[in-house]
């Protein structure tokens, strides 16, 4: 038995209904605010996970890990020094 014409109806008003829906959710997803506030989240949450790895090497459940805090600032001399000499060694040979 075919369906009544208040049945098609409702039946279109249904689809129409859940397609506009599903429209307006795509543009939401990528209208540029959306987009630029997922990129700035996903940066701002990057950057504190590195600021969290870069603090588990020198802090740990008893305080602050001297000897490793000694040995960053040792290298970082050390790469300074570097540094430096190549660039007195470059100005030199540039005479």
């Amino acid at each position: 038995m075919g369906k009544t014409p208040e049945e098609i109806r409702e039946e279109i008003k249904a689809a129409r209904d859940q397609m506009a829906a599903g429209v307006r959710g795509l543009s939401s997803e990528i209208h540029p605010s959306v987009i630029r506030q997922r990129s700035t989240q996903h940066m701002k949450d990057a950057v504190a996970a590195r600021i969290k790895d870069a603090k588990e090497l020198v802090v740990d459940e008893s305080g602050v890990r001297w000897d490793r805090v000694g040995t960053i600032a040792l290298a970082s001399v050390a790469v300074i020094t570097v540094l430096s000499a190549l660039r007195g060694l470059v100005r030199w040979l540039r005479r």
